[in-house]
């Protein structure tokens, strides 16, 4: 696939890039482009014919679905820590209220910082254990869903408004000092699309291809 004008949608030669120079010519509108993005632009059909484990691409019947599973081994850790999490915080400020069938106000709201902690962190292991990215395409009409099951976060959004899909990468500093990079996949467009976050790194990267090829 030859990388297209950002301006136009014209195919741009391989002769008209200079990598050297990052720099592109669309003969057909004149601009001229940083030739660093329209590689972005650009997908790997080898990629998409070999998905990862974990990854799919299948035809539906007006379009196409994709995705990942975002399965990782870190539930084997999480599993057990949310145990002792909620069997501990909950249990002991919640569950003793219940046993005794007396409300305590004072412990109730000292123990919602630990029942919202309990939700978050129970729905990222949730998602470790059987979660999965989704993109469907019908007719030109796109959905991405981030969830388990039917239950999850979902965006809408037409593959004609979609100007590129790339890569985002960011960077945060740790309470202990370091830095937490994380690592998103990006529909480009009036109202951006930011996800995939929690997906292995071949996964993601199957998702960006195939995404470029169905935008193709």
């Amino acid at each position: 696939m030859k990388p297209k004008c950002p301006s136009c949608r014209a195919e741009i030669a391989t002769a008209d890039i200079n990598v050297a120079s990052d720099v592109a010519l669309c003969r057909k509108c004149g601009r001229i482009t940083p030739a660093s993005d329209l590689l972005d632009d650009v997908f790997d059909p080898a990629a998409v014919k070999d998905p990862p484990k974990g990854a799919w691409l299948q035809p539906t019947m007006d379009g196409v679905s994709m995705g990942a599973t975002t399965r990782s081994p870190i539930a084997f850790f999480l599993v057990p820590f949310m145990l002792v999490w909620s069997g501990g915080s909950l249990g002991g400020i919640y569950g003793t209220q219940i046993m005794k069938g007396e409300f305590n106000l004072m412990m109730s709201l000292f123990g919602l910082p630990f029942l919202a902690g309990s939700i978050f962190f129970w729905g990222l292991t949730l998602m470790a254990i059987c979660g999965k990215v989704e993109v469907t395409i019908n007719r030109k009409l796109g959905r991405v869903f981030v969830g388990v099951g039917r239950i999850g976060w979902k965006r809408n959004f037409n593959l004609a408004d979609i100007t590129g899909v790339s890569e985002e990468v960011s960077h945060h500093r740790s309470r202990r000092g370091g830095t937490n990079t994380t690592r998103k996949i990006v529909l480009e467009g009036p109202q951006p699309i930011h996800f995939g976050s929690g997906l292995s790194e071949a996964r993601r990267h199957f998702l960006i291809h195939a995404l470029r090829a169905a935008k193709a």
